[in-house]
């Protein structure tokens, strides 16, 4: 027979909201990290320099456009974590008041 698994889902829940706060600052570091590009235009010249800088796959508008997806990737995700414990937590809940 298999071993109980116990969870404290009140630990999960506080951890949920943890989860929450993390995204939170995420959320709003990316937006002032976007807010601040954008108020500074384009940040290079338009000479044969700036344009090798900043054009091409390899060049910082498209590295920068990635890496702003990537964050904003990782937010989505941050938040999925903490919606998925603060399911998990009420499903075991759940889950206890019906085998009781």
């Amino acid at each position: 027979m298999a071993e109980k698994v116990q969870v404290d889902t009140t630990k999960l829940r506080h951890a949920a909201g943890t989860m929450d706060d993390v995204t939170t600052k995420v959320t709003t570091i990316i937006n002032n990290l976007t807010n601040n590009l954008n108020d500074k235009g384009y940040p290079w010249g338009h000479d044969s320099y700036g344009d090798k800088f900043t054009g091409g796959t390899n060049g910082y508008t498209s590295n920068s456009k990635g890496l702003l997806q990537g964050a904003g990737n990782l937010k989505d995700t941050l938040g999925g974590f903490g919606s998925g414990m603060r399911d998990a937590a009420q499903k075991l809940d759940d889950m206890d008041e019906n085998n009781s």
